[in-house]
């Protein structure tokens, strides 16, 4: 699988992670509240009173980066696929330092951290790949340069 296939794949499974939880959020904000990720387990719950005004508000800041993932997925060019990624890391970054700052229970803390962190390291491992990207781009474009004088 080639780089940009792999950076599809990457901002489809990042995306898709952040449109189902934002999509739940912002047309069943009750349920996502009471339910998130499950009803037994109920993680926001435990951060009261409920607000469907802030659920919704949060629902809507995870989906506010779908259109430009739809972008990176026809055209994963790195100046795109970059902007996504650093826009992802400023919503998932802060948001794990914050639970891992104010861990209300501990039975199911590797959960809780398994699902803060994975858009965490997704989104660093492929701007990596999107650097690298770049950089193949930038030297066989160089490459081109002398051809073409000739």
């Amino acid at each position: 699988m080639g780089t940009k296939a792999v950076l599809r794949t990457g901002c489809a499974l990042l995306i898709l992670w952040q449109v189902a939880i934002g999509l739940w959020a912002v047309l069943f904000p009750e349920g996502f509240y009471l339910g998130y990720p499950t009803r037994e387990v109920g993680w926001v719950a435990m951060f009261p009173p409920y607000n469907e005004h802030l659920v919704r508000d949060y629902g809507l800041a995870l989906l506010q980066l779908a259109p430009l993932a739809l972008v990176c997925l026809k055209r994963p060019e790195p100046v795109f696929v970059t902007a996504m990624l650093i826009g992802s890391l400023l919503f998932n970054a802060p948001h794990a330092v914050y639970h891992e700052l104010h861990i209300v229970r501990t039975d199911d803390l590797a959960l809780q951290r398994l699902s803060l962190c994975t858009p965490i390291v997704l989104a660093v491992g492929l701007l990596y790949l999107t650097h690298k990207l770049k950089a193949s781009l930038r030297s066989a474009a160089a490459e081109e340069r002398p051809a073409a004088r000739s």
